[in-house]
């Protein structure tokens, strides 16, 4: 698919993302969602001005609005814009947002407009990944958080294996080591590639986490915090009071590499002459 076929994709294509993952009713993939949101809002304080870039149904700016910020809330989907407007509204927030349809590879804002720039899995569904993060260091006054899918993870190898790692089930017994063999073959590349809502063509790699540093890193930002999203296991729910005690220390060296998915704190270096 070239660039415009994706957009033009995601453009009429809705996430869901209230139904299927903060309102899951699948303990682990609820939890899995939920400790990411955290993650990113945590670093935001009362009154700082806040673009979130690829906003989805609204959760993360939820979040971001509990806590005091004044935030924008961006994405390139009709339905997702309009399902947003809507639960922002229902969580009494609406006039704390401002909701808005726009292309992250082509933000429509001054360069510094915002405080932080969040970017909660975006960037890997870009055409131009490069783009993408040159536009959210174009409009951040000095700080971004960059959410990206990694694959050091036993339920990430199992979403790579094609078997949902929030409940057990018969392809869950060749998923597992079928996705931790995709990790172990594509050493040495950027990602493993999984695609999107069914349509293998749709760019949505899983990085490794010291790729996602490198390419943070060309984008001209300096990595202040790396972290694990969540340190979630697979497909038994019963593991839930160890993921929540491992997901207290997911950013000790130790652990801060095999997240189901990653967050970065990023600050943006300036350019030498």
């Amino acid at each position: 698919m070239d660039a415009a076929q994706i957009k033009d994709f995601y453009q009429t294509y809705g996430d869901r993302i209230v139904d299927k993952r903060l309102n899951s009713p699948y303990p682990l993939r609820r939890h899995a969602h939920r400790m990411g949101y955290e993650s990113i809002a945590k670093f935001v304080k009362p009154g700082e001005t806040v673009l979130d870039a690829g906003c989805g149904e609204g959760v993360l700016a939820w979040y971001l609005a509990e806590r005091g910020a004044k935030v924008t809330a961006m994405d390139i989907s009709g339905p997702n814009v309009e399902n947003a407007k809507a639960f922002l509204e229902k969580k009494g927030v609406l006039d704390r947002v401002t909701v808005l349809q726009g292309d992250a590879e082509n933000l429509p804002f001054p360069d510094a407009s915002f405080d932080w720039v969040v970017s909660s899995h975006v960037l890997e569904h870009l055409p131009d990944f490069d783009k993408g993060l040159s536009e959210i260091r174009r409009v951040t006054k000095k700080r971004a958080i960059v959410a990206l899918p990694t694959c050091l993870n036993l339920a990430g190898a199992s979403q790579l294996g094609g078997a949902d790692f929030w409940r057990p089930s018969k392809r869950a017994l060749l998923a597992l080591p079928w996705g931790l063999l995709r990790i172990l073959l594509n050493l040495g590349r950027e990602g493993v590639q999984e695609g999107y809502a069914g349509v293998g063509e749709l760019p949505h790699i899983w990085r490794y986490p010291w790729v996602m540093r490198r390419r943070l890193k060309k984008g001209g930002f300096r990595i202040l915090r790396f972290e694990a999203a969540t340190l979630v296991l697979p497909y038994f729910s019963f593991l839930l009071p160890l993921v929540k005690f491992l997901d207290r220390h997911k950013h000790l060296p130790i652990l801060k590499n095999f997240g189901y998915g990653s967050i970065a704190l990023l600050e943006k270096e300036e350019k030498t002459p």
